[in-house]
């Protein structure tokens, strides 16, 4: 809201894997801040899970710390320094969440299994969905903290947002489920 960019050129979102121990680097300063210089308008900082069941590979930001937000200063101060927009994307892959990367059990509406691997997830009780929505909400402060733009919520691609929207993968008969309504909940109040 109320930024103008220079452009049209959008530098999408992609896991780098280059956070160490959680947190962002110098590698990262460099790599969004050649994008920026490149002429890009606004650039979308590699997905940020919100949740430690969340997490799909190793080199992921950490999701629930905010030891992360003066790195994050360091690249947003990278990126707006040259001129671009800068927007951090964050996301909860839900059942497709790696337990060997995350040591956590992935965290589904369902209990379904991953295509990546036979796993399978756990089943969210309540607790566990308005903990996941406050973690979208506490990152979205830790990206505030550090002077993003705004921040993208993915839910393309199975993620878990869209596993709560698919009837196939949200067989919940209680306010999560069942309805669209219900099947929305969880992204409306991740948005409010």
């Amino acid at each position: 809201r109320d930024k103008t960019l220079r452009n049209g050129i959008v530098f999408g979102a992609h896991t780098a894997n280059m956070a160490v121990e959680g947190l962002p680097t110098a590698r990262h300063v460099g790599y969004y801040a050649e994008r920026a210089i490149g002429g890009a308008g606004m650039i979308v900082v590699e997905p940020m899970p919100v949740h430690r069941a969340a997490v799909l590979t190793r080199g992921n930001f950490s999701p629930s710390d905010d030891r992360v937000i003066p790195h994050f200063r360091k690249v947003t101060e990278a990126i707006r320094g040259n001129g671009a927009v800068a927007i951090q994307q964050l996301y909860h892959v839900g059942q497709h969440a790696d337990a060997d990367n995350s040591f956590h059990a992935g965290w589904s509406p369902s209990g379904l299994p991953s295509y990546h691997d036979s796993d399978g997830s756990h089943r969210m009780s309540e607790a566990e969905i308005e903990e996941t929505i406050d973690g979208f909400v506490q990152a979205a402060r830790r990206c505030r903290e550090a002077g993003f733009d705004g921040v993208e919520v993915w839910a393309a691609y199975h993620s878990m947002l869209d596993q709560f929207w698919t009837p196939w993968s949200n067989r919940r008969d209680d306010r999560w489920g069942g309805s669209l309504e219900n099947r929305t909940r969880v992204s409306r109040e991740v948005m409010t």
